[in-house]
């Protein structure tokens, strides 16, 4: 006989349930309370003239009506509709995001490189899709990213001799005009012959008819075009492009503080609510689908293992996971077959690549290193089951010396042998043949999950079997794969998420585990927690009885402090916008600050997990040169957390309240400095000429030193032997220039130079221009900060690459005698 689950709603199973009559008290004492407090409520329930101050207006319909731009073609983000509506996933997003804040949006459609010109100069007020770079950030100001994606190198089908950036080299590649695939091919010289396009479209028709060799895309976009295309002879070569990684944000007119404000919170908010998922579901995955849409997915589960995946009476699979399987496909569009035999066969067919995917798997840290895993779509509680006429243990440990039936293969094993009960064991093919052998008296006990043991109890009518109240473990119920299946997994998952927005799978799990998991209440519990809650409740309904008869003597109230409070803001409004402005200073440099946390610390994050994994291989292997290889990048990517974590600590330290106060020579203070770079610069072959001046400076010494340390070694750093001045070896001088109404301090080198393109952003934090240069980033930002501190300014002059680099700055604050001043100053900026 085939294995069937009881129907939702079966009353005869042992597993307890809510009774009718118990439910219907509940739903009686639900109506009484919400009839009492509408009784209680609506006599004094204030106008709305008096719940509504008459100083507060709404704003206008205008000013909630945000203007945006979208371009023509750059699916799945930016799409235009048959009717020449703006849509697509980025198009949503954004209005989604400003829906969140109670404001609307509206789209004009056009080419790329004219909406991206009109967002510079004002002519609209954001973007829905711009990959954030650092030539684009004079232009526009950013959003956090909302997702961030790599590129790829697209030829023809019989294209061979390109397989990396490298082959690139002398070749013709298309890209989309203004693109950031543009702006990377320029970064990265190649010497290969950039063509631009209007859009990416075009560039994909001329690849397929013969013109040029490649094409540089974002690899999303080139799924989705090439299917809209119908293009089929074009691939995709070599792994993803890690040099090209994509941030996108939306992007706003420069300065737009509060309307980037408006659209961060947004963005946040639909993230926490779901909607951020949902788009993503609705918009990527279908083209996700794409590589498993040309054949059949195999999907395996255990064919006894009720009421989550068994066969029917039929012969056919059935249970919770088959149905939640079938609505994620569904929701995917992909074919799938679901095949169910014994556990152990199935885990096999899934090493033999046999079975694409398991539908049910539970989660372990031990399992992890092993199988991919998705969201977990359900938790299942295992416990201890035992005869009735026996004390059931509530733990694993009280199970000492006793014999033990558990399922070979199955998480409940490997628990038991993690805690050395091996010898006690007795390995059973299915959680049916434990719960048989605890039942004939065969073993003392059985480790189960809790749901099939109530449906194996019931459909055999054991009732000489007990199932223990305490769980032993709780894990998470997911789709599996081997690693190397990881983007099936994440497709899985976001069908899951899908279904679970729809309400499917809230159905699904009501049909085939509600019936168990419901508790059981009684008469006298139902009075209990009527009088728990009513009680309360109507204490609170009593106070805002009271509450209500003095509302409008408090509103009217209110309102004439919020008239006084408009007239004060509006004498104070000079002094407002000056903190204000401050304001936006500090958030362009927190945004920044967290921009570069998500960005820069994850790279060796990245790296120490990649390498681990590398480790454990070449460790099994008996590889021990690789080994060695593998620790010395892992310790690289430690050093390189280390140093941004220290520079950032740094960085965040400059300005406290309390620096020290002290008389020092100009001398004095780039000696010091010179004296910590001796190393560097004898290594350099560097000559350091330093200016013979009387003066004094009152301030933290300390801070002083590190103004010269850091551009004396950002001199050394870009030294260039072949520049212009003189041309024999590197030199840098360092002196004062006192022919202007303050001295000017300045460092002078004959180094590499810096193009007038990028002067004006050298001193943000983590700005590296060169990235094959040691350091962080954060010297010159430092160097910003410290002479602000003393009320002075920094700036930079050059002609750009081989003419070298002279940075000069002023410090009126340590030239003053008063160490009251200087202090003064620190505690402002600490504040």
């Amino acid at each position: 006989m085939m294995n069937q689950a009881p129907p939702p709603g079966h009353q005869q199973q042992s597993p307890p349930g809510r009774t009718a009559q118990q439910a219907k008290v509940i739903a009686r004492c639900a109506i009484w309370f919400l009839f009492i407090s509408g009784f209680l409520l609506w006599p004094y329930q204030p106008s709305q003239a008096a719940q509504t101050p008459a100083v507060v207006q709404m704003p206008s319909s205008a000013s909630n009506i945000i203007q945006a731009a979208s371009e023509h073609s750059y699916p799945p983000f930016c799409v235009v509709t048959d009717n020449n509506q703006a849509d697509g996933f980025s198009v949503e997003l954004l209005r989604a995001a400003l829906q969140a804040m109670h404001k609307e949006v509206t789209f004009r459609v056009g080419p790329w490189a004219e909406i991206k010109q009109d967002l510079a100069e004002g002519r609209i007020q954001a973007l829905p899709l711009v990959g954030r770079t650092l030539e684009r950030e004079d232009l526009y100001d950013f959003t956090f990213p909302y997702l961030t994606l790599h590129g790829t190198i697209l030829v023809r089908d019989s294209e061979t001799s390109i397989q990396s950036l490298a082959d690139l080299r002398g070749k013709q590649v298309a890209v989309m005009d203004g693109d950031n695939a543009e702006e990377f091919l320029q970064r990265m010289q190649l010497e290969a012959r950039v063509v631009t396009t209007e859009t990416f479209e075009v560039a994909l028709r001329q690849l397929a008819a013969g013109q040029h060799d490649a094409v540089v895309i974002q690899k999303l976009l080139s799924l989705q075009l090439m299917k809209q295309l119908e293009i089929t002879n074009l691939k995709s070569v070599g792994p993803p492009l890690q040099e090209f990684v994509q941030s996108f944000c939306f992007a706003v007119t420069k300065g737009a503080h509060t309307l980037l404000s408006t659209l961060n919170e947004g963005l946040s908010i639909v993230f926490a609510d779901g909607t951020f998922n949902r788009l993503r579901v609705k918009w990527f995955a279908p083209i996700e689908a794409m590589e498993h849409q040309r054949s059949r997915i195999v999907i395996g589960g255990d064919s006894n293992y009720p009421p989550y995946e068994f066969l029917d009476e039929s012969g056919q699979p059935s249970g919770y996971n088959v149905d939640l399987t079938r609505a994620v496909a569904k929701e995917l569009g992909i074919d799938i077959e679901i095949r169910l035999g014994p556990w152990a066969e199935i885990r096999d067919a899934l090493e033999q690549g046999k079975v694409d995917l398991i539908q049910g798997m539970f989660y372990s840290a031990e399992r992890e290193s092993t199988y991919a895993f998705s969201t977990g779509h359900s938790v299942v509680n295992h416990v201890i089951v035992g005869r009735t006429n026996t004390l059931l243990p509530q733990s694993l440990a009280e199970l000492s010396d006793r014999s033990i039936a558990v399922m070979d293969g199955d998480i409940l094993q490997a628990l038991a042998v993690k805690q050395g009960f091996a010898d006690q064991l007795n390995l059973v093919k299915s959680q049916e043949d434990a719960l048989r052998l605890v039942a004939e008296g065969t073993t003392e006990f059985a480790l189960v999950a809790k749901l099939p043991a109530f449906y194996w109890i019931h459909q055999h009518r054991w009732q000489n079997l007990q199932v223990g109240s305490q769980s032993l473990i709780s894990p998470e119920y997911c789709y599996a794969a081997l690693h190397g299946k990881d983007r099936l997994v994440r497709l899985f998952s976001a069908g899951l998420a899908n279904a679970k927005g729809t309400g499917q799978y809230r159905e699904i799990y009501a049909k085939w585990l509600g019936i168990y998991e419901a508790p059981t209440i009684s008469w006298r519990e139902v009075l209990k927690y009527s009088l728990f809650t009513t009680g309360p409740i109507l204490i609170l309904l009593g106070g805002s009885v009271l509450w209500s008869r003095t509302l409008r003597q408090r509103v009217t109230q209110r309102t004439k402090e919020l008239q006084a409070e408009v007239a004060e803001r509006q004498q104070g409004e000079l002094e407002i916008r000056a903190k204000n402005t401050e304001l936006d200073k500090k958030n362009a440099e927190l945004e920044r600050f967290a921009y570069t946390v998500s960005h820069d610390l994850k790279s060796p994050l990245v790296t120490l997990k990649s390498f681990l994994g590398f480790v454990e291989k070449d460790l099994q292997s008996g590889d021990r040169e690789r080994v060695a290889n593998d620790l010395r990048f892992m310790h690289s990517a430690i050093d390189k957390m280390n140093q941004l974590l220290g520079d950032l600590l740094h960085f965040s330290q400059t300005g406290w309240q309390g620096a020290s106060s002290e008389k020092v020579s100009f001398r004095a203070v780039v000696s010091q400095a010179l004296s910590l770079l001796a190393g560097p610069i004898r290594k350099a072959g560097v000559q350091v000429s330093v200016a013979e001046e009387a003066i004094q400076f009152c301030g933290d010494q300390t801070r002083l030193i590190q103004i010269w340390q850091n551009l004396i070694d950002n001199a050394v750093k870009y030294r260039c032997p072949d520049a212009t001045w003189p041309k024999s070896i590197p030199l840098v001088q360092v002196g004062v220039d006192t022919s202007g109404k303050e001295p000017t301090f300045f460092v002078r080198d004959n180094g590499i130079g810096i193009e007038p393109k990028f002067q004006n952003k050298i001193f943000g934090l983590f700005n590296q221009l060169d990235p094959k240069v040691d350091g962080s980033g954060v010297g010159l930002a430092l160097v910003a900060r410290i002479v602000e501190l003393y009320d002075g300014k920094i700036w930079v002059d050059s002609k750009g690459c081989g003419h070298g680099t002279c940075f000069r700055f002023t410090l009126p604050g340590a030239l003053k005698d008063s160490a009251k001043d200087l202090n003064k100053a620190f505690s402002a900026t600490s504040d």
